[in-house]
């Protein structure tokens, strides 16, 4: 037996070769991720987070300082509430981008820039995996979990996975905020 017939009987066991559009999908917006965090660096993807987690928790937070400010232009108690939060949320998105702008500058170095962008790949990667369990909930909320392009996927355990650790931190997290 030749070379060529051994590599040709070695890739029709290897399961890449057997993948579903959507894990083709899921590794492509994996890699995607990662690139973006390659082009961004750890520093800014970490200040990012940051900000966004700040946003997130300041607009749940302190809603009440700005929601009786709202009442001469919405009147609905609920929309006002969104609203409030919606402005804290942008707010908070604006100036911690330009903190975070101000901080890049003054701690980047041209020396840390290969470590700053293998660790922007590393949490880019950790990012586009969030996004696929992200996306295993939608799927599930849609109902659309039990389609069989998604049955029939190979990354399929690792997404549940993900999905799983995502809704049990959620409620943990759920949790406590209410008993804040």
């Amino acid at each position: 037996m030749g070379l060529f017939p051994r590599l040709l009987a070695r890739t029709k066991k290897c399961s890449v070769l057997s993948m579903s559009w959507v894990d083709v999908l899921i590794i492509l917006g994996c890699f995607a991720s990662a690139c973006l965090g390659v082009w961004r660096g750890f520093m800014k993807e970490v200040l990012s987070l940051i900000t966004w987690l700040a946003a997130i928790w300041l607009a749940w937070r302190f809603t009440w300082v700005i929601e009786p400010a709202l009442s001469q232009w919405v009147a609905a108690p609920e929309l006002k509430l969104w609203f409030a939060r919606s402005v804290i949320f942008i707010v908070i998105l604006a100036v911690g981008g330009i903190l975070s702008w101000f901080v890049r500058k003054l701690l980047l170095h041209p020396v840390l820039s290969g470590t700053d962008r293998l660790l922007g790949a590393i949490f880019g990667l950790g990012r586009g995996a969030i996004i696929v369990g992200l996306a295993v909930i939608l799927l599930r909320f849609l109902g659309l979990e039990e389609d069989s392009r998604w049955q029939e996927a190979r990354l399929n355990p690792y997404g549940n996975h993900i999905a799983e650790s995502i809704l049990y931190y959620a409620e943990f997290g759920n949790s406590y905020v209410q008993q804040q």
